[in-house]
C-alpha cells in the first residue's frame, strides 16, 4: 500500500514493480521499525519511561527543538494533503522526515546521549523527543501503513491501538523556523 502511494497519485494507472517496492520498503518501513528498535533497545537497558519526565520543548537541546519543529511542520504538511486527498504527497513528506530527518540526522547526532552513563536533562531529553516523534508519526501514518504502526504504537505507549487514538494536530508554538534553518546550515 506505502508503495503504491509513493509511486504516483492514486487516480494515475500504475504498474506494479517488485523492485520498487522492496525500495520503498527499505526507504521507509525498514528505516521507521530500525528508528524504533533503537529506541526500545536503549530505553529497555536504561529501563527509562519517557513518559515519566516533563522536560519542556524550549529547555531542550537545540536538536531536539529542531526535530519537534520539523515534525510539527510535517503534520501541518500532511494533515494539508490528507484534507486533498492527495496520498502521494502524504508518504512522500514522511518517507523524507523518516530516512533523514529522524535516522540520518537526529538518531545518528545524538547516540552519545543515548549512550550517556548518566541520566541528566539532556539523556531525559533525547528520550522524549524520540518518543514524542515515533508516537506521533505512528498515529499520522495509521491510516496508510496500518499494521507496522499499529504494531509499533502498541508497543510505544501501552494503548490498545493507534486506531483508537486522536490524530495529531500541528503545535505551532514548536515551529522554529531560525532553529531548523540554523540546523540546516
Amino acid at each position: 500500500r506505502f508503495y503504491m502511494l509513493h509511486t504516483s497519485p492514486v487516480w494515475t494507472p500504475l504498474k506494479f514493480d517488485e523492485d520498487g517496492c522492496k525500495e520503498i520498503y527499505s526507504k521507509y518501513i525498514s528505516t521507521f521499525k530500525n528508528a524504533y528498535s533503537f529506541f526500545e533497545m536503549y530505553a529497555n537497558a536504561d529501563n527509562i519511561d519517557p513518559r515519566e519526565y516533563n522536560i519542556p520543548a524550549e529547555d531542550r537541546d537545540l536538536i531536539d527543538r529542531w526535530l519537534l519543529s520539523k515534525l510539527n511542520r510535517l503534520v501541518r504538511d500532511v494533515n494539508a494533503a490528507y484534507q486533498e486527498y492527495d496520498l502521494n504527497k502524504v508518504v512522500k513528506a514522511v518517507t523524507e522526515f523518516v530516512s533523514e530527518d529522524l535516522s540520518n540526522w537526529y538518531i545518528r547526532r545524538n547516540r552519545k546521549r543515548f549512550w550517556a552513563s548518566e541520566l541528566d536533562d539532556s539523556k531525559k531529553s533525547v528520550y522524549i523527543t524520540t518518543y514524542e516523534v515515533l508516537e506521533g508519526l505512528c498515529r499520522m501514518i495509521a491510516p496508510v501503513v496500518p499494521f507496522v504502526t499499529d504494531e509499533i504504537y502498541t508497543k510505544l505507549t501501552g494503548e490498545k491501538s493507534v486506531h483508537l487514538a486522536e490524530f495529531p494536530l500541528e503545535n505551532t508554538d514548536l515551529i522554529n523556523e531560525t532553529v531548523e534553518e540554523r540546523m540546516d546550515l
